[in-house]
């Protein structure tokens, strides 16, 4: 009878630690979909301000010619873009995407003002950077 109270004992502990397994997977994946929920706000943010300057959507790109998510700064000639980036990247807003501001995120620009925005972000108990990426046409 001792032998069967250890073996039910043990299956209920490997039970437990399943559960607590799933439940750490279950944060880590919320945690995911929250960044990739915050950087589908930023690309439209940024798209809508496009959308009301129109007539001006090639000042807004961004590390056009670099590549997207590799370390790097964010320096923009267009100071919407450069207000957007500091929200984008802003320690103390809750909104924000961690670790944005190290690396390089892209507005590409190109014929027929198709925009594909491109945003980045590395959480610390991440190893690689998560990418989240836009691609719209804006008509004048």
């Amino acid at each position: 009878m001792l032998v069967e109270a250890l073996v039910a004992i043990a299956i209920f502990s490997f039970a437990v630690l399943g559960i607590v397994g799933l439940q750490a997977t279950a944060i880590r994946t919320v945690r995911d979909a929250d960044y990739r929920a915050k950087a589908s706000f930023f690309a439209n943010q940024i798209v809508g301000r496009m959308w009301v300057d129109r007539f001006n959507v090639p000042t807004y790109a961004l590390n056009a010619a670099a590549i997207a998510c590799e370390e790097g700064d964010n320096t923009a000639a267009n100071p919407l873009v450069t207000s957007w980036i500091s929200g984008l990247s802003d320690a103390t807003n809750q909104g924000a995407l961690p670790g944005a501001a190290g690396l390089q995120q892209q507005i590409v620009v190109g014929p027929n003002n198709v925009v594909t925005v491109t945003l980045c972000w590395k959480s610390p108990q991440d190893d690689a950077a998560h990418n989240f990426t836009l691609t719209t046409q804006i008509q004048g």
